[in-house]
């Protein structure tokens, strides 16, 4: 029950921005039942490119993340060029991004410390199944520990399965760019507070800001 109270909550914090929004954002979120990348839990490393999010041009992050199957949260609203993906758009394309098994979207569901989820473990350099430590963190784009990265409906190559089975996923998508909100490319400033899943001391976690209106 805590956990589907918690969901309700995250959702509309994210449709929920302002009164004006709260119609057109609710109308692009859909539940996804498949295969998708969670990457609550990861951070991410620079590539090098320029990936463009809604018209906007970020530094393109590649993150690591563990593919699951079951409901997700997806966004309608989301599509974007360049960087090392191309071309994406979830609402043409919204099972996989190319239409494929070989591919997933990274989407959002929420976990608490009552569940566990595959994570990269730092200490044994493997990937695990661990509880999330959902925590918030104060944003200082100076430094990759406190700057982060938004997954939220990118792209993903499926590339590994680990020992135990664990498959895993390359996503793609915008360094210092917030989640939220769902219809345009917003960056993420320093002072904001954040929330991830990552590690302390992961590069570029993955997360998104608290809204505040």
């Amino acid at each position: 029950m805590k956990k589907s109270i918690f969901l309700i909550f995250v959702i509309s914090l994210l449709i929920s921005c302002n009164n004006e929004s709260t119609i057109s954002e609710a109308n692009v979120l859909r539940i996804h039942k498949n295969k998708f990348a969670f990457c609550g839990a990861s951070g991410a490393i620079p590539t090098g490119k320029k990936i463009i999010i809604q018209g906007v041009e970020y530094r393109e992050g590649c993150s690591i993340c563990p593919v699951l199957e079951g409901p997700s949260i997806s966004n309608l609203a989301m599509y974007g060029s360049g960087g090392t993906w191309g071309d994406f758009n979830v609402v043409n394309n919204f099972q996989t991004p190319d239409g494929t098994n070989n591919t997933v979207w990274s989407l959002y569901w929420y976990y608490d410390t009552n569940t566990v989820v595959p994570q990269f473990n730092p200490a044994s350099k493997s990937w695990q199944l661990m509880p999330p430590n959902n925590r918030s963190f104060t944003v200082n784009t100076d430094q990759p520990s406190t700057s982060e990265s938004n997954m939220f409906a990118m792209p993903g190559i499926i590339f590994d399965t680990t020992e135990t089975g664990i498959i895993l996923a390359k996503v793609y998508g915008p360094l210092n760019e917030a989640a939220v909100p769902l219809h345009k490319a917003i960056p993420v400033k320093s002072g904001m507070t954040s929330i991830t899943a990552a590690k302390e001391g992961a590069p570029y976690p993955v997360g998104t800001p608290i809204p505040t209106k």
